[in-house]
């Protein structure tokens, strides 16, 4: 089933629709996400004048930041803890944190996006420092342990497949022996690939290596094929994978990508295997990913700029030109700093 389908029968299902005479109650409501009327008015009046007003005021920063999500506000937070703090970060929106936002319901808190951080690894030292700070981990006799009122074990999910509800989201009830033994085959190859060739998030933590490429050179699909890895359950549940880290699926990622959801994790554990760890675990908060904008944000909160568009961003001779619109004032400023880092 396609989202925009699942979409249209769920709010007609929740809406109580009688089937057989046809009368529902239409549900009114709207999406969340960029502001596309602010888009638009800038493209309009791109199209009319062909050309921006000229800004009203210069200032300048040593770096300038173009985006408010978790990348932005991580690089905010990367500068000052290396005793940058002459920075300027701007954001679109008129609240930071990009699809980490979070909002309310009925006076209950929830995401409007991003809802978890999966447990980092040990190759993540960023993301775990980060963590340490918050409190929210903390060595425990010799160990690091998290805190368990923020941590949620996988599997989380649940798949309704022939009928049933199962844990977890991979192909399980009725299935054949031929696709087990695929599932086991896909874990072989990916321990294989980890042996052969470490990966890790970051990706860049470890050397782009020969094996790397040659993965990165065909598509998951063409992969998948090349080993044998016909089964259509096992093919759909990749594919959702693929689809939900990178926004594209097994046709279109590269082989390097769809091993690198696995292997840069915990593995593909198969039906019959016991996890080794408890990396499948993520930490969450009652309005998501919103609880780590906010204390992202709040040591620079005076440096950070919500409700601007970057016009533009041009190389001069002594570093960089950034023209932005105030929406608050309808009012163009021009910036210039040594760098900018484009979120």
């Amino acid at each position: 089933m396609k989202r925009r389908t699942f979409l249209g029968v769920g709010s007609i299902s929740a809406a109580g629709c009688d089937w057989q005479h046809g009368d529902y109650t239409a549900i009114e409501g709207s999406f969340t996400g960029i502001d596309h009327a602010r888009g638009h008015a800038l493209r309009d009046a791109t199209s009319k004048s062909g050309a921006w007003p000229l800004p009203t005021l210069t200032r300048r920063t040593r770096v300038l930041i173009a985006g408010g999500g978790i990348a932005g506000l991580a690089a905010a937070r990367g500068l000052r803890l290396r005793g940058i703090d002459d920075f300027a970060l701007f954001e679109l929106e008129d609240t930071l944190g990009g699809n980490s936002r979070g909002g309310s319901l009925g006076g209950m808190a929830c995401p409007l996006g991003a809802h978890y951080l999966p447990v980092p690894g040990d190759d993540a030292s960023e993301v775990q420092d980060f963590l340490e700070e918050l409190g929210l981990r903390q060595r425990v006799s010799g160990r690091w342990q998290y805190d368990e009122r923020h941590l949620c074990h996988s599997p989380q999910e649940r798949l309704f497949f022939h009928g049933y509800w199962q844990e977890g989201l991979l192909p399980l009830a009725g299935v054949g022996a031929g696709t087990l033994q695929q599932y086991q085959r896909f874990a072989a190859l990916v321990d294989a690939a980890q042996q052969a060739s470490r990966f890790a998030i970051p990706a860049f933590k470890v050397p782009f290596s020969p094996g790397h490429q040659a993965l990165d050179a065909v598509t998951f699909e063409v992969w998948l094929e090349q080993n044998g890895l016909n089964d259509p359950h096992l093919r759909w549940y990749l594919n959702y994978c693929c689809r939900d880290d990178y926004g594209a699926g097994i046709a279109t990622v590269s082989a390097w990508a769809g091993l690198h959801y696995f292997a840069s994790r915990h593995g593909f554990n198969a039906p019959g295997t016991v996890a080794t760890d408890d990396s499948g675990g993520v930490l969450t908060w009652p309005d998501g990913n919103a609880t780590l904008v906010r204390a992202l944000a709040k040591p620079s909160a005076e440096r950070l700029h919500a409700g601007c568009s970057v016009l533009r961003i041009t190389e001069v001779k002594h570093g960089v030109e950034v023209d932005l619109l105030r929406h608050a004032t309808n009012a163009v400023e021009r910036w210039q700093a040594e760098r900018c880092i484009v979120a």
